[in-house]
């Protein structure tokens, strides 16, 4: 476009001062016009200043043009937010600070990539910031200072560290004060607005202790994640682009814990996206599918579920540790439904329906022991506390990692189909983390789902304009 201009400006120019000389030539080939006279300097001079004052004006007004042109290139309204701008350069300034700050290389291609999921993150901040004024909250310029002191403490840089690289790095120091900015409004939202609706009940703490109990011995997960809410089903194409745009410049190199911090929608953005240690049956069953297939520092997503999609690190597994001294040992019930060896394939079926139906509805041994007794199978029952390992191998690995009160997968036996249930684990204590952090935990998660709402209705109550 600019290469362009240059040359426009001299055809503009060669083709009026044709034109002026060509009225010239006419004028003096014209035989009822008078007579040519001697040239004189003062005409001479004359002519040469017409000259300079054509090509003036139309030069002067092309360099305006392609001057102004540029500027306009470069401050484009690349979106509008309610009564914000958001332009292209505060968008190119964005990316490469996210570039500079999470060591992905810096090339054309990895900057057209990261701008959508830029931009998107540069909405939500323009939209916090909105709230925050409408709240009348204000974040002092004092507060973003140390907010920059304590970067420069964490990534061990000497005072004024920071804005010597985005000096270095060409980008302005107002850009990460900004972000920083938008940041600590939205902190300030949370504990106004919404840390005051979070309510934890005692019942709810002895539940999931309780919970925790009936799942202590199963594996447990040291996990990362990144989280992007889907708040409407007429985005789930767009945050899916996002989502796997994010997991290519992860693949690519790029540190985890900071594009969590920048893209991570969830309360656990804060940490960098650490969750900490995890054990199964807390998480989502489509994302511990994920973690169980993952090597050691392996990624995974981009993962659906019903509230978004989500970006998982595994960073540790750890393997419920076994006392080698003691038995694992367990009070087990079982429900068997009687099949012959030369049943039919119907009556195989009308079983594995029946076994089908008593794992959806039991969640008890009383209610197992409530099916057994309706159907009238007699070798079904309470087994006792038995030792878990001196069952037969398949049916000691089918119950090995299964909570209290949930019914086993079908186990086919040579007497039939065969239903177990663990009632109650008698394993070797292990810590249960004290009440005063299950309240936490349980805080934490109630406030994860109140701060998505909240986003979710500034956007869909916000004026929104994406330009190209």
């Amino acid at each position: 476009m600019y290469a362009r201009q240059p040359l426009y400006c001299l055809e503009l120019y060669l083709r009026t001062w044709v034109r002026y000389r060509l009225t010239q030539d006419d004028a003096m080939a014209n035989p009822q016009t008078k007579s040519p006279t001697v040239i004189s300097l003062f005409q001479l001079i004359k002519q040469q200043l017409l000259k300079i004052a054509f090509a003036a004006l139309i030069v002067i007004p092309c360099v305006i043009t392609s001057s102004s042109t540029h500027a306009s290139e470069v401050l484009r309204i690349r979106a509008i937010v309610n009564d914000d701008v958001i332009s292209f350069y505060d968008l190119f300034q964005r990316v490469r600070l996210l570039i500079m700050t999470s060591a992905i290389p810096d090339s054309p291609d990895n900057r057209r990539r990261l701008a959508p999921q830029v931009l998107r993150a540069m909405i939500d901040e323009k939209l916090r910031l909105q709230e925050a004024t409408r709240l009348n909250i204000r974040v002092p310029t004092s507060r973003v200072d140390r907010q920059i002191s304590l970067l420069e403490k964490r990534n061990n840089l000497p005072s004024g560290g920071i804005p010597q690289l985005l000096d270095e790095a060409s980008i302005g120091h107002s850009v990460l004060r900004e972000k920083l900015r938008g940041e600590l409004a939205w902190q300030s939202i949370v504990r106004r607005r919404l840390i005051k609706q979070v309510n934890v009940s005692n019942e709810e703490i002895e539940d999931e202790i309780r919970r925790l109990k009936s799942i202590q011995h199963l594996p447990k997960y040291k996990v990362s994640e990144i989280f992007l809410s889907v708040d409407n089903p007429d985005q789930e194409d767009q945050v899916l682009d996002v989502a796997r745009r994010l997991l290519s410049q992860l693949d690519a190199g790029a540190k985890f814990n900071l594009i969590a911090r920048e893209f991570s929608q969830s309360s656990s953005a804060a940490t960098g996206g650490n969750l900490g240690t995890v054990s199964k049956g807390q998480l989502d069953p489509k994302l511990e599918v994920a973690l169980d297939a993952l090597t050691i520092g392996g990624l995974a997503g981009p993962l659906r579920t019903l509230s978004g999609f989500y970006i998982l690190k595994l960073h540790e597994r750890i393997s419920p540790t076994k006392s080698t001294n003691k038995p694992v040992m367990a009070l087990v019930s079982q429900l068997l439904l009687p099949l012959k060896a030369e049943a039919k394939k119907a009556e195989i079926e009308s079983q594995e329906n029946i076994a089908t139906q008593i794992r959806e509805t039991s969640t008890s041994c009383k209610h197992l022991y409530e099916s057994g007794r309706a159907l009238d199978t007699p070798q079904s029952g309470s087994l006792g506390k038995i030792n878990i390992e001196a069952l037969h191998p398949v049916i000691s690995k089918a119950i090995r990692d299964l909570p209290a009160n949930k019914v086993s997968p079908t186990i086919r036996v040579a007497e039939g189909l065969l239903l177990m249930m663990v009632c109650e684990w008698d394993k070797p204590k292990s810590s249960l983390p004290p009440k005063k952090e299950v309240r936490a935990r349980l805080g934490d998660r109630q406030l994860n789902l109140l701060m998505q709402r909240y986003m979710r209705d500034l956007r869909r109550t916000a004026f929104i304009d994406l330009r190209g």
